[in-house]
């Protein structure tokens, strides 16, 4: 016990002499924040890092603009002519224009019956990726593409005139209907907005609009790379590979922990992928992990689960030991 208490009271120690004090952090910011832009700031959230504290300031009446940016250590260094004041003034720059093309995605996207789902991720810049959902054929996706082209233009008249290219990109991540039919569109959607934790599982897709394009195109579709790391999906082509290599002549070890190689997905299907599982010709329980020289080639169906189309190729690492793999079709 005296040990237990002993630690306690260093690492509190510790964190009062070497993190940042929150009230202090807050003041700095909001005074800051005063002296650069009277008036027009207030505080809407903070948290600590490493050290130091995050102040996320918001423009007063405004639902869609976040600053954020980092206090010193010392938050008595956090005033004008320094580093901090450099921070703020480039987090306000960043926050004013990601606010503006988020506040003309809310006008745009629900007007034209295309649902907002959440910001894909917290960082507040004007590159974030907005989640939408769209009814995707499976076998055609381009009809339901086609529907975006409305919505993109909407987008871009209600942004201000003088926005930078980067504020006309769109980038996209698109969810279809769930079982449960379409989702309820969320109104306004913020930079606080996240995807509900249910959906996080289900195939999403990729796609960017270029600052000047007006449409899209199937072929553009990427799967999300993040689906690729569930291990329910690693764990079926992993399985599929076994049963592959174990109907192969020369066999092969698929180690416990795999993962999806050169994944593609189908040039016209949304709910087929191709991809590889390595394995190893070698392998000695106890040894450590062994030497990956075998791919096996999967046509896997996302609807299903099933795998089919198995093919082994051995001998897949070249000279210098990199993975030398056969191009898979798809986009």
């Amino acid at each position: 016990m005296r040990l237990v208490s002993w630690l306690c009271a260093v690492l509190s120690g510790l964190c009062l002499s070497g993190c940042g004090d929150r009230q202090a952090s807050i003041d700095a910011a909001l005074t800051l924040a005063e002296k650069l832009y009277p008036g027009r700031l207030e505080l809407f959230d903070s948290h600590l890092q490493q050290g130091n504290y995050a102040v996320t300031l918001a423009v007063k009446g405004d639902p869609f603009t976040r600053i954020r940016f980092d206090i010193d250590r010392d938050p008595s260094q956090c005033r004008v002519r320094s580093h901090c004041e450099q921070r703020l003034r480039s987090a306000y720059a960043e926050g004013i224009a990601a606010g503006a093309k988020l506040k003309a995605l809310n006008a745009a996207f629900p007007a034209c019956g295309v649902t907002m789902l959440a910001v894909h991720e917290a960082r507040v810049t004007s590159a974030f990726r907005t989640i939408i959902e769209l009814d995707l054929d499976p076998a055609n996706q381009q009809p339901g593409l086609d529907r975006l082209a409305p919505c993109v233009s909407a987008f871009r008249a209600a942004l201000p005139l003088d926005v930078v290219p980067e504020q006309r990109r769109l980038s996209l991540r698109i969810l279809t209907p769930g079982r449960n039919g379409p989702a309820i569109a969320r109104s306004p959607v913020t930079f606080e907005s996240r995807l509900d934790d249910a959906r996080q599982d289900e195939p999403s897709y990729m796609i960017s609009i270029a600052p000047e394009a007006r449409t899209t195109s199937a072929g553009d579709l990427r799967i999300y790379a993040n689906f690729l790391s569930r291990p329910e999906l690693r764990d079926q082509l992993a399985e599929a590979a076994r049963k592959a290599l174990a109907a192969d002549g020369q066999g092969g070890h698929v180690p416990t922990m795999t993962f999806l190689n050169e994944t593609r997905l189908d040039p016209s299907r949304l709910d087929v992928i191709r991809t590889y599982i390595l394995a190893c010709s070698i392998y000695e329980p106890g040894k450590g992990p062994c030497r990956e020289d075998i791919a096996v080639r999967l046509h896997h169906d996302l609807a299903s689960g099933k795998s089919s189309d198995a093919q082994v190729f051995h001998d897949v690492r070249n000279q210098h030991g990199r993975l030398d793999l056969p191009p898979l079709p798809g986009r």
